[in-house]
């Protein structure tokens, strides 16, 4: 499927972290940068990037100065959080066929983009997942019994996600310009990205899962130190 659009959504605070997670540079990059070379691998030409008040100049700096930075648009976060964030951005899109929204801290392959726009179906949800290998605060995948098709997400279970479930990474893949459209609109009224998912979902709408082979979320210094490990282990930025 050819997909020309992506969301990054870049307003996080990195209050766990104690800095801004869009300007941590990772393997001689900033996350956001990264992402948005990702993206362009998959054939992408129009990103769209949710920044915060306490942040928008430095993405502004940081989509300048990639090539072609005039495909870049930054807004303004419209809302309290995450899920505000990316009804922001859905609302900018609703007449695309097909769109990437992103966190930009999940860490991911670089083919990661591209080999989920080329298996995405015409209609509905394709998620990157993991097994997890140890327990995650986050969110992880249900799905209708002996399939690959998404029943639900289902974040923050008590005690974690266990290790072994496939979490939800959020890079997701959404087809259909209806479908974005719908979940703009319950994003936005619902307050609950993964609710409004998860009511298209029981609503007869498809969703997969897209399995990658490697991933870390950057969450804490903890997880920052294993995604150096797992992706760029001679990084000397790795300690900064």
């Amino acid at each position: 499927m050819s997909t020309t659009t992506a969301v990054l959504l870049a307003a996080g605070r990195g209050t766990r972290l104690g800095r801004d997670k869009p300007t941590l540079l990772f393997g001689g990059e900033t996350l956001l940068a990264r992402h948005i070379r990702q993206a362009r691998l998959a054939g992408v030409t129009e990103i769209v990037v949710v920044a915060g008040r306490h942040n928008e100049d430095r993405v502004h700096e940081i989509a300048a100065a990639v090539p072609d930075p005039e495909q870049i648009e930054v807004v303004l976060q419209e809302g309290p959080d995450a899920h505000a964030a990316a009804a922001t951005a859905l609302e900018r899109i609703t007449d695309r066929e097909a769109a990437f929204l992103c966190g930009i801290t999940d860490i991911v392959p670089d083919d990661t983009y591209a080999t989920m726009a080329d298996t995405a179906p015409a209609l509905g949800v394709t998620v990157a997942a993991f097994v997890l290998e140890h327990t995650f605060v986050g969110g992880m995948l249900d799905f209708h019994p002996g399939t690959l098709d998404l029943l639900r997400i289902v974040e923050r279970p008590h005690g974690g996600c266990p290790p072994g479930r496939l979490v939800n990474i959020w890079i997701h893949h959404l087809a259909g310009g209806s479908f974005i459209a719908q979940i703009a609109q319950a994003t936005r009224q619902l307050g609950d990205y993964e609710e409004a998912i998860n009511q298209a979902l029981a609503g007869g709408h498809h969703g997969t899962a897209h399995t990658v082979s490697d991933w870390e979320a950057v969450k804490d210094e903890t997880s920052l130190a294993r995604a150096h490990e797992r992706f760029h282990p001679q990084d000397p930025t790795a300690a900064a």
